[in-house]
């Protein structure tokens, strides 16, 4: 881990660190494009390729750049307060939507338009488990980490810029209520740092 009494040296290399690895995700996501295609399982080997990379720069990054308590954190977290959130955020926005007679998201009509089942079940797969580790490792794990200091006020301060981001992260939906959702779900996770 980096060690020097110059915090705001410290400060710098870590986001630093965070931001040269969320550049190389994104640029291993869009080769792992190149690579396979655009094809029906575009996300899926995208995504299955970014986790790969994630992992790396995980075990590198927690040994010399600073640590990243997401794995000890997983039994910290109030799972069924975060379940029970989250299950009251995506009902809500649901039945507002219903509500509101708004059209599904292009996006996912077009993510799930004539699959096969296996190709359906490697989009579930994708969608449930794959894009939700690379986004905690990267959100939660190390763009989160910049904000860590002995002061409270600046975690609250990154979970509100993470979240934010994160909402960037999928400019794809196109929906206002979507994108509402992306960063309500996204506070919460990150607040149950």
């Amino acid at each position: 881990m980096i060690q020097t009494r110059n915090q705001y040296l410290q400060f710098m290399l870590v986001m630093l660190a965070a931001w040269g690895i969320s550049w190389g995700a994104r640029f291993v996501m869009e080769q792992a494009v190149l690579l396979y295609g655009s094809g029906k399982n575009y996300l899926f080997f995208s995504h299955g390729t970014v986790l790969m990379y994630l992992l790396c720069v995980f075990l590198v990054y927690r040994r010399w750049i600073a640590p990243l308590p997401v794995v000890g954190q997983l039994r910290n977290v109030g799972v069924p307060w975060l379940v029970g959130a989250m299950a009251v955020v995506y009902v809500g926005v649901f039945l507002l939507g219903k509500a509101l007679a708004l059209p599904a998201e292009p996006f996912m009509t077009k993510l799930f338009a004539d699959k096969s089942i296996p190709d359906v079940i490697l989009t579930l797969l994708t969608i449930f488990i794959l894009a939700p580790l690379n986004e905690e490792t990267l959100f939660r794990g190390i763009m989160l980490n910049v904000f860590r200091s002995r002061y409270c006020w600046t975690m609250w301060l990154g979970a509100l810029i993470t979240s934010l981001l994160f909402v960037a992260a999928h400019s794809q939906y196109q929906n206002l209520l979507t994108l509402a959702e992306l960063f309500l779900v996204g506070l919460m996770a990150l607040l149950q740092s």
